[in-house]
């Protein structure tokens, strides 16, 4: 099988060849494990791990010609894109992270002040040659990502805000869900388009979920974010693209909510949350939806050898690649703690006892 007819094969929830396998990294791991493997591209990276996913955003983007610089320096190292988000580059536990500040929505207390806004517009993006440019990428499953109807209000706003104007304020939380849902749903179907079927996976991201449980209610999440997450995942649908839901943490109880409105594949399994248990999640839900991730980020691969790697990797396939319908990644970005030759151990592990032939 191709990587593309891998992925496809699972996210159908049937059996393929192997276990597909799934990379993200921040950009400082990025390259430190291209150093260490002496890997010249992205590209070479993902083939000497035998990952199966190539997310394009920023490999093949649409080129912006907005009115307003896509990123500007606004001093004292913070950066601010097209939508107002700031962020700075800070050291923290794990190394550099881009950190979000000084959210310019945090005292939006009306309509006027959301609309007075400066909110991007989908004809800032030009998608000539768009999907020509995703041609020499066609045996890898090629995923696009970027959407958000929670989290990306909550870096624009504060997440303090956001939460209190969903309790409090409905009219004013709706008004920023709209215009990201909105414009992500414009945005989206003209990248589906100019793709003309080369996109296979459509990843939208959302964190719902805390290491102890929701972070919001059940009830919150069928009224603020599920209508408007129905609106991409039909959008995707229609162009016969299958969708990805992200969330960290404690979700389970919003799984049968995201299967309801069609999401195809439920991402990262963060199995060292509470009521994560990759058993349980597989018995209740593999029969209807894709499982991705699995691989602990926060003990196993940062903290763990390489034997404990490994092993942790065959559990999880022997639990949730049962009968297919799973994609083996880190349940998390790899960020500047986990060491290279863990990284190896799992994508090694994953591609040799992933093989469901050899299991027969």
């Amino acid at each position: 099988m191709t990587s593309k007819e891998r992925v496809m094969t699972a996210v159908a929830l049937s059996r393929p060849d192997r276990v597909p396998m799934d990379f993200n990294a921040n950009p400082a791991t990025m390259k430190r494990l291209m150093e260490d493997l002496g890997a010249s591209s992205l590209r070479e990276l993902l083939l000497q791990l035998h990952v199966d996913i190539v997310d394009i955003r920023g490999v093949v983007d649409p080129v912006y010609c907005g009115p307003i610089p896509k990123d500007r320096n606004l001093g004292g190292g913070v950066q601010e894109d097209y939508w107002g988000m700031r962020r700075k580059l800070m050291q923290t536990a794990t190394g550099p992270e881009d950190c979000y500040v000084d959210f310019p929505l945090a005292r939006a207390y009306s309509l006027e002040d959301i609309e007075a806004h400066v909110w991007p517009n989908v004809d800032w993006f030009d998608f000539e040659g768009f999907g020509y440019a995703l041609e020499p990428w066609k045996d890898f499953a090629i995923m696009t990502s970027g959407a958000s109807v929670l989290q990306h209000p909550m870096l624009l706003c504060g997440m303090d805000k956001i939460l209190t104007d969903m309790a409090l304020e409905t009219e004013l939380a709706c008004g920023v869900f709209d215009k990201f849902a909105d414009f992500y749903v414009a945005y989206y179907d003209k990248m589906l388009i100019a793709a003309q079927g080369r996109i296979d996976l459509f990843r939208i991201g959302d964190d719902v979920g805390t290491q102890r449980g929701p972070l919001i209610s059940p009830a919150m999440f069928r009224q603020f974010i599920a209508p408007r997450l129905r609106l991409l995942v039909d959008l995707a649908h229609s162009h016969d693209t299958k969708v990805m839901f992200h969330s960290c943490g404690s979700i389970t109880a919003f799984i049968d909510a995201l299967i309801e409105i069609g999401v195809d594949i439920l991402d990262p399994i963060q199995v060292s949350a509470a009521n994560m248990d990759p058993a349980q999640i597989k018995a209740e839900y593999g029969s209807r939806i894709c499982l991705h991730g699995s691989i602990d980020t926060q003990y196993v691969l940062p903290q763990g050898s390489p034997q404990e790697v490994a092993e942790n990797v065959k559990r999880m396939i022997d639990i949730l690649g049962s009968g297919g319908g799973f994609i083996l990644a880190p349940c998390h970005v790899l960020q500047t703690d986990v060491p290279s030759e863990n990284v190896c151990a799992m994508y090694e592990t994953g591609h040799e006892y992933g093989a469901y032939d050899a299991k027969t």
